[in-house]
């Protein structure tokens, strides 16, 4: 096998294969259980964004979390910011609580700013209960001390990707790629000997909410 086979092979094979629908599947259950809950509608597919590596098209087979963020109406915000004590806390609770009617034996989980839906397969769902603001930005509650409101924008950071994918005759994805698994079984660098984390993080100031 020559040079250029093998490196086709290698990147084959940290590219994850969902073609069997399993991420999918469970993405779309989730999904669906939190419209019918909170939206009244039984959609698989509207108010839920792919977020993360894995959103980025940037994360490698073996992964272990999948990050999800979930919009909801705006009422549900103006409910827990109004809570006397931690309503971060109860907001995760309600989402806890809706996502158990659909994976009722699975040990679902609430952790400071997600939802933990972990499968026997290895892959953890961390799903983010969030409010669209005006800027296209969320709001997402963090239970952690009192309970606050924290920001994120992910969508620029995926279409950022997108568009420098395209820019580099789509080797860039395939490259994070690359840097992913060289850090995530600890294999470093053979000349450097030292390991490359690639971090986006986005803390702009929300400006206010969408009414939905």
């Amino acid at each position: 096998m020559g040079l250029a086979d093998w490196f086709t092979t290698f990147c084959g094979n940290i590219q994850i294969d969902d073609s069997e629908g399993t991420i999918s599947g469970r993405y779309k259950l989730i999904t669906q259980r939190l419209n019918t809950d909170f939206w009244s509608t039984t959609s698989d597919t509207s108010h839920s964004l792919y977020v993360g590596s894995y959103g980025r098209n940037t994360a490698t087979h073996g992964f272990s979390d999948l990050d999800m963020l979930f919009q909801l109406p705006y009422y549900v915000y103006k409910q827990y910011d109004g809570y006397l004590g931690n309503g971060q806390s109860a907001l995760l609770q309600s989402v806890k609580n809706s996502i158990e009617k659909t994976y009722s034996k699975t040990s679902i989980k609430a952790d400071g700013q997600v939802i933990l839906v972990p499968f026997t397969d290895g892959i953890t769902f961390e799903v983010v209960p969030a409010f669209l603001n005006t800027d296209d930005s969320y709001t997402f509650p963090d239970a952690t001390s009192n309970g606050s409101w924290r920001t994120t924008n992910p969508r620029p950071e995926i279409e950022a990707i997108r568009e420098r994918n395209a820019a580099c005759n789509y080797n860039l994805v395939p490259l994070c790629r690359m840097m992913r698994s060289s850090i995530q079984p600890r294999i470093f660098c053979s000349r450097s000997n030292l390991p490359i984390r690639i971090m986006i993080r986005s803390n702009q100031p929300p400006i206010m909410y969408r009414a939905a």
